[in-house]
């Protein structure tokens, strides 16, 4: 998705800003915690929690790096299955203001239907408009499910207005959707795999 470079002058976090603006010490200095780090070295630890799935979808973990400014890699580790897998993005090339899209390439092992399986994919993605605040981007694209041994479309529509975002995508199973909220280097999303099961997931930049 389309990233967006921040104005020398703005509040580098104002996802917390009613923390730290707050009359209340007890609230600022929440605030400031959120914020760790000020300068984030390029680590990303994300966990997601869906309750009703099976044991290799209920609990998940991934630790990644932003190794160069296009290309992230990482682990993901399933604790109640003892999976452990890789994961990798690689940005070829991205959008610029005018026609063309980002594209990017990757492998995760991820969760389709009642499988969970390496997957490797390619999408384009592109901001498309503003409206009432709102930046909508989109993305589509395919990825090759390994335990499947098939080819299958994905696409999604990625919704932002400051510190909320919300997405909704089909990963070529089953489709999702998902609201998060970024609390400084912290992000909280409640999402809905499938459509039906609930989960939560939490993000930490450092």
């Amino acid at each position: 998705m389309r990233g967006r470079s921040l104005d020398p002058d703005e509040d580098p976090f104002p996802s917390v800003s009613f923390l730290t603006e707050s009359d209340s010490s007890f609230l600022q200095d929440v605030g400031s915690i959120l914020s760790w780090p000020e300068d984030p070295r390029g680590f990303t630890l994300y966990s997601r929690w869906i309750p009703e799935k099976p044991d290799h979808g209920k609990l998940y973990f991934n630790l990644s790096y932003q190794a160069t400014e296009s290309l992230r890699i990482g682990v993901d580790y399933r604790p109640l299955t003892d999976d452990v897998s890789l994961l990798a993005n690689w940005r070829v090339f991205s959008e610029d203001d005018g026609w063309r899209p980002a594209l990017i390439l990757g492998t995760s092992n991820d969760d389709f239907g009642d499988i969970n399986s390496q997957s490797y994919y390619g999408t384009l993605s592109k901001h498309l408009f503003e409206v009432g605040g709102v930046n909508v981007s989109g993305y589509g694209g395919a990825t090759f499910i390994e335990k499947l041994g098939e080819v299958r479309a994905v696409g999604g529509v990625h919704l932002r207005k400051g510190a909320w975002s919300s997405m909704l995508m089909y990963s070529g199973v089953d489709e999702h959707v998902s609201i998060t909220r970024i609390f400084g280097n912290h992000s909280l999303t409640f999402l809905m795999f499938d459509l039906k099961l609930p989960g939560l997931a939490y993000g930490f930049n450092y």
